[in-house]
């Protein structure tokens, strides 16, 4: 019988599906017990978004519903799965992400103020409390000052934890409660007229939402709806820790984006993201037998995107693991090689509807910590591809005198 390739998964982390493939768009595997193809590069990626196959009971059940949590558009298909993506296409417009961006810039402007009275920060956690500020009065939630730092910090608990064996994944589950219950209650107490959420807000469309029948969302999967709005943008937090490793090791960059270069800071927001890694692979499972890439994949069995290895593909990102922004600036990429949030079509397909809002967080924190000045101390910059997701051991520790 086959060697089941999980164990190895979780031990080797976001290089794994590159090693499986070997540059092939798709090789045959055992993964979660099922037979499975692990698929890579722009064909792999456009044969991952194929009708043929469905998200339902592809995500294993511990990790969906730590970092998801239960009835999550991840998991839908068809019907179902365009509805529910019509509610954070509806949320997520040009116009919302602008003012969130806007929102973004005050709260950096604020934080970085804060900062020239200390002497040590650690960009990580600042990061997390800033997006937070940002997204969390954005999508229509009342939150106190009080009770924002702590919503936070359980917010990247659950991040920091969904992946990983042992004490944090526990910490990531206790996390999981707080915040399903807190948005829980959002969703309840919008309902019976308690909260007002503004028009428009992810508040007021996830206690709105109804599911292909018309009936409101169960309580539980509109909270998952709302902090699915939330929770990602938290998450944010690693690429922006990556950002100012990037700044710091490229300072040329650094000075391009101060002196207010709006194509490198366009740029440097999309190579961050493709060059340090948050997702290592999504999965789906084949509504029936059928062929993938010339693997045979049965009914029910798995198809593994490599969304680290496409991303650090060499036929398609020359010398991959160089930190490189010009890539972006010498026209349109394509859009199958570049899959940190997903690939296929954000209307109709399951790619993230919040690349925007992403990119728009990297960007504003990019700015904010270019105009600082002097270099960070010595410290440890470097992360572990086995562990998901990763981000610099140091957290990146900035000095009062950077502020």
């Amino acid at each position: 019988m086959e060697i089941d390739r999980t164990v190895q998964l979780v031990r080797t982390g976001y290089p794994w599906g590159a090693q499986m493939r070997k540059g092939r768009a798709a090789v045959a595997a055992r993964v979660l017990g099922r037979k499975a193809a692990v698929v890579g590069g722009p064909e792999g990626v456009r044969r991952f978004y194929d009708p043929r196959l469905r998200r339902r009971g592809a995500f294993p059940l511990p990790i969906k519903l730590v970092l998801f949590g239960p009835g999550t558009v991840h998991g839908l298909d068809d019907a179902e799965h365009h509805l529910r993506k019509a509610l954070f296409l509806g949320v997520i417009t040009p116009e919302t992400v602008a003012e969130l961006g806007e929102r973004a810039a005050k709260e950096w402007a604020s934080a970085t103020g804060r900062w020239a009275g200390r002497d040590r920060v650690v960009l990580f956690d600042e990061a997390v409390q800033v997006l937070a500020a940002s997204v969390i009065p954005w999508a229509g939630i009342p939150i106190g000052a009080e009770e924002l730092p702590r919503r936070a910090r359980q917010l990247a608990t659950v991040l920091d934890g969904f992946a990983s064996p042992g004490p944090a994944y526990f910490r990531a589950v206790l996390g999981r409660r707080q915040v399903g219950k807190w948005a829980a209650q959002l969703v309840r107490r919008t309902r019976a007229g308690e909260i007002q959420p503004p028009p428009g807000s992810a508040l007021e469309a996830a206690a709105a939402a109804r599911d292909t029948k018309g009936k409101l969302l169960p309580l539980r999967t509109a909270a998952t709806a709302l902090l699915n709005v939330v929770r990602p943008t938290v998450a944010v937090a690693w690429f922006v820790a990556f950002a100012g490793v990037a700044l710091h090791e490229h300072p040329q960059w650094r000075e391009r984006i101060a002196g207010g270069d709006v194509a490198a800071l366009d740029a440097f927001a999309q190579e961050v993201r493709r060059l340090y890694p948050f997702v290592p692979v999504l999965a789906a499972r084949a509504r029936r037998a059928q062929d993938v890439l010339g693997v045979r994949v049965p009914r029910g069995g798995l198809v593994v995107l490599d969304v680290h290895g496409t991303t650090h593909d060499p036929a398609h990102w020359p010398d991959p693991d160089r930190f490189a922004p010009e890539r972006f600036l010498d026209g349109p990429v394509d859009a199958d090689a570049l899959v940190p949030q997903g690939g296929g079509d954000v209307a109709t397909g399951h790619r993230c509807p919040g690349e925007g809002v992403t990119l728009t967080m990297i960007a504003v924190a990019a700015r904010a910590l270019a105009g600082l000045a002097g270099p960070i101390p010595a410290q440890d910059l470097g992360y572990d591809l086995s562990r998901i997701p990763t981000r610099p051991r140091s957290g990146v520790v900035l000095t009062g005198s950077d502020g």
